[in-house]
């Protein structure tokens, strides 16, 4: 009997638009099912960045080597009067893209009393661009209607299997429950995926954090001291989850300014208690919060192999915790050109999974270390993280990778800092 679709996408971010686009134009029976009402709304905390360049370079060493917690393939963003296009040359693909796009140039670290270190070298290169999320997403579901493929929104993915002629997926909706039959599905569904969870690929997942809470506010009116196209990291001891708050870039003079907390606490207090900090209280005194956002997520290691039989899995539900846009756009662009060399007989699964495991930094044994490893910013006073901003300020590069190569220093000054630091590490 034939499927009423050739592929059911389950989740409507930009990995299921993605698949759901590419699959429709390519002429497939396509059903993308979105648990929102809007496909287009954001209601998470979300940095809204699409990085072209090396991101941070490792703290192994201080710089130079391309490092990344997302997808590593180059990308690159072209500017045009009208529109822009986001290019993905190793896949093959590019997508448009009409909204705003604030350029990055800097990525600046603070200590608590206000040193800083550039981790590149000061407005040379653009690493990435602030983009309206709302805008892509909105872009792609017209796409995606305009290819033909139908769109079922209010609707929960509550599980899937495979069947000897394709896949079952299981539905909640504004009319009850139903079951939904194609030749071949994608889970999109994010980092908490239903559809993983029921075809027990989360069995050998490890989570390597406790639950994560994060707290954004979209913010005008905030005036610091460095240039506007910059992003901050600012480092206090034992402040949220890294010890640090972040204050990126948004459209209109607006920023976005974060933190991530786990335990009992509270990612508001820790916002709320930085912008009274006497060293930066007057960064906000004209601020205003025009939006919040929240989230709650804990960092699991990655499905290594996200097949299962029929089904596809894409982006975020298959990552510790993000793909980026960039990644998760790629990986629904490759699923479904996977699935369609198996509609013909062909083995793209293979080079999916293959792909998969190349194309992001995560499945680097690096990444495990650095997210479950010694952190400066929980394990230093204050003052310490004073003294090793002093001592570092005016080189390029990330504080733990300083650090790292330079423990002689910090013993010949501060040996108690010196043990604490080399035991930390790694060296001692």
């Amino acid at each position: 009997m034939a499927m009423k679709y050739d592929l059911i996408v389950v989740g409507g971010g930009p990995g299921g638009l993605m698949a759901a686009k590419t699959a429709a134009e390519d002429g497939l029976k396509v059903l993308l099912i979105e648990r929102k009402r809007d496909i287009t709304e954001i209601n998470r905390a979300c940095t809204q960045i699409f990085y072209i360049d090396a991101i941070m370079p490792s703290w192994e060493i201080e710089e130079g080597e391309r490092r990344s917690d997302g997808y590593i393939e180059p990308v690159s963003v072209e500017v045009l009067p009208e529109k822009s296009r986001f290019i993905f040359p190793a896949p093959g693909f590019s997508v448009d893209y009409d909204g705003i796009l604030v350029p990055y140039y800097n990525w600046t670290m603070v200590s608590p009393s206000g040193y800083y270190l550039q981790t590149r070298k000061p407005n040379e290169k653009i690493w990435g661009f602030y983009f309206q999320k709302e805008v892509l997403l909105a872009g792609l579901l017209s796409s995606v209607e305009k290819a033909g493929a139908e769109v079922l929104t209010e609707t929960l993915a509550l599980g899937a299997e495979n069947t000897p002629d394709g896949v079952k997926v299981l539905v909640r909706g504004k009319s009850g429950e139903q079951t939904l039959e194609a030749r071949k599905a994608i889970a999109a569904d994010g980092v908490a995926s239903r559809i993983a969870e029921s075809l027990g690929l989360n069995k050998n997942r490890q989570a390597m954090t406790p639950p994560i809470k994060i707290l954004a506010y979209d913010m005008e009116g905030v005036e610091t001291e460095f240039p506007r196209h910059s992003f901050l990291s600012i480092a206090f001891h034992r402040l949220g989850l890294l010890g640090s708050v972040g204050i990126g870039l948004r459209a209109e003079d607006r920023v976005w300014f974060y933190t991530m907390t786990a335990g009992s606490a509270s990612p508001s207090a820790v916002l709320d208690n930085f912008m009274k900090h006497p060293k930066y209280a007057s960064w906000f005194r004209h601020a205003r919060v025009v939006k919040k956002t929240a989230g709650t997520t804990t960092l699991h290691t990655p499905i290594w192999e996200p097949v299962a039989g029929n089904i596809v899995v894409v982006g975020d539900a298959g990552a510790p915790v993000e793909t980026w846009v960039q990644g998760a756009l790629a990986c629904g662009y490759m699923a479904v050109k996977a699935i369609e060399k198996e509609l013909n007989g062909q083995k793209g699964y293979p080079e999916y999974i293959g792909w998969w495991q190349k194309a992001f930094y995560f499945h680097n044994p690096k990444y495990h270390q650095r997210v479950a490893g010694f952190n400066l910013n929980r394990e230093c006073s204050g003052e310490e993280l004073d003294y090793l901003y002093r001592l570092f300020q005016g080189r390029v590069g990330w504080l733990q990778g300083m650090v790292s190569n330079n423990l002689d220093l910090i013993k010949r000054d501060r040996p108690e800092l010196y043990e604490k630091l080399a035991k930390g590490i790694g060296v001692v």
